[in-house]
């Protein structure tokens, strides 16, 4: 927590990013989480609710982290061949990849985000994807606290650095928006801390099957799903799966 505040500010500061916009991720995500049923948060709130909510280290808020959640989940990793015999509808992995980046936070930029940048620019070449924001259909973003949402997608180029909150606020990131971010709620709706990032991995899975019930974003071909490990996103992973 006292990490993620250190990165907090330093971004916040860095780009302009208020607190309401911070909030407003909340918002977007408790209000997508009504349609997932495996979601522990689903609340509706609003900017002055969140604001109000216990400060537990500047600027994040009580609201604006993730909760502690039980859960599990797994996928089945085949190959071609024996996809196709164990699945009527197997979901192919188009492009993966992953960085980590020093272990001490005084040793890197805690904004920079070159271990981000590095993974999704691996995962993009892989898939062939150019522009991720027209490219995706739809994106599985694990954050841990509401202004890593703005950071991490901007990270992985869905905008210019420090336009994160734009986009949110245009509603390009709703459930109706041109990238979807999060339509399950992401970790701010529930937070099953040891599989988090492969409970991303699922959420992509099931838009691509077109499974995802409530929270399905229409005519979806191509989702990236992202998972993070250490302080301030130390290691990063991410997967574009597609049919």
């Amino acid at each position: 927590l006292s990490a993620g505040a250190l990165q907090a500010n330093h971004y916040m500061k860095q780009f302009g990013i208020s607190q309401e916009d911070c909030a407003r991720v909340v918002i977007k995500n408790r209000k997508d989480a009504q349609n997932n049923p495996y979601a522990q948060v689903v609340k509706e709130t609003t900017v002055e609710e969140v604001m109000d909510s216990p400060m537990w280290a500047y600027p994040i808020k009580e609201m604006e982290a993730a909760p502690i959640s039980d859960g599990a989940c797994a996928v089945v990793l085949a190959s071609r061949h024996k996809a196709r015999a164990l699945s009527k509808e197997p979901v192919w992995i188009l492009g993966a990849g992953s960085c980590v980046d020093s272990h001490y936070l005084g040793d890197r930029d805690l904004t920079g985000g070159d271990a981000l940048i590095r993974a999704s620019n691996a995962a993009y070449g892989m898939a062939g994807i150019s522009d991720p924001l027209e490219e995706l259909d739809v994106a599985e973003v694990s954050a841990a606290f509401s202004y890593q949402e703005l950071l991490w997608t901007e990270l992985m180029g869905f905008c210019n650095r420090g336009e994160g909150a734009r986009i949110l606020k245009e509603g390009q990131t709703s459930l109706e928006g041109s990238l979807p971010v999060n339509p399950s709620g992401g970790m701010i709706a529930g937070n099953p801390v040891t599989v988090a990032g492969l409970t991303r991995l699922v959420e992509a899975v099931l838009q691509v099957r077109g499974e995802a019930g409530d929270r399905q974003v229409r005519g979806v071909s191509r989702a990236l799903s992202h998972g993070t490990t250490g302080c301030c996103g130390q290691g990063q992973y991410v997967m574009i799966v597609g049919n």
